[in-house]
């Protein structure tokens, strides 16, 4: 355990150290990160986070984004919008969501003017919800889009009914209503991993400890069958083991 610590601290340097690089390759996205990272007081993400998230961005190019938490990751993702509308002539969107009026509000004031038209601000309270027998926290008022991308880095993912922890429910919110496929990543919320994994399964959903990310491979709402509706002891017949422990799982009925 010690050794795969002192492994895991290792490569996280190198990765950040990479992550760095990767940026500062756009001499306009690293300047604005600077000036932005020199104002703000949010800590939540880093630049393992940023460099990924503008990667991912950039390769799949998506036209509307939802992003769960705003703050220095909004200028990534606008940034990343600039840069595939220069190259496609498509102008892509996020929709950042917040539940946090002084944190929106910082957010949108410190948002350089040349990203303005990329963006939108949306505060919103959180409401639990429900899909199958996982219960999670999602944005209670996220605008009806045909979104292609989310990026989860909130809200806080304890119940406002109990206080009790649960994962944060944004992308199935908007996977179940989804036409076309929805790629995603989740900023080190174990327990949103977690949670699509058993949903989804790991060939759709992975996570990187390294990075603290968890990726989303494009989905549509087939991928989430018929559990909502439909899940009983036929769902885990094929986790089960003669010899061992059985490891359960629900994706049969997928």
């Amino acid at each position: 355990m010690y050794l795969t610590s002192k492994l895991e601290i290792a490569l996280r340097k190198l990765s950040q150290m990479n992550s760095q690089r990767i940026l500062k390759r756009d001499t306009e996205l690293w300047n604005a990160l600077q000036d932005y990272l020199n104002k703000t007081s949010s800590t939540g993400c880093g630049y393992i986070d940023y460099a990924c998230l503008y990667e991912t961005i950039r390769k799949s190019k998506p036209v509307e984004v939802l992003e769960c938490g705003t703050g220095v990751s909004t200028l990534i993702i606008a940034h990343a919008l600039k840069q595939n509308e220069f190259e496609t002539g498509v102008i892509g969107h996020v929709t950042s969501m917040e539940e946090h009026a002084e944190w929106l509000e910082m957010s949108r004031q410190l948002l350089p003017p040349q990203y303005s038209k990329y963006v939108s601000f949306e505060l919103s309270d959180t409401i639990e919800d429900r899909y199958s027998v996982f219960r999670g926290v999602r944005y209670a008022n996220i605008p009806d889009k045909a979104y292609d991308f989310v990026f989860v880095d909130g809200p806080k993912y304890d119940s406002p009914l109990d206080g009790g922890a649960t994962f944060d429910f944004d992308f199935i919110h908007v996977l179940r209503r989804a036409e076309r496929p929805v790629g995603g990543l989740i900023d080190k919320r174990l327990s949103t991993v977690f949670v699509l994994q058993q949903l989804l399964g790991t060939d759709k959903v992975k996570y990187s400890a390294v990075a603290g990310l968890g990726y989303i491979e494009p989905c549509t709402k087939s991928d989430l069958g018929t559990l909502a509706t439909s899940i009983s002891s036929n769902n885990f017949t094929e986790s089960l083991r003669v010899f061992g422990n059985s490891r359960l799982s629900i994706l049969k009925n997928r």
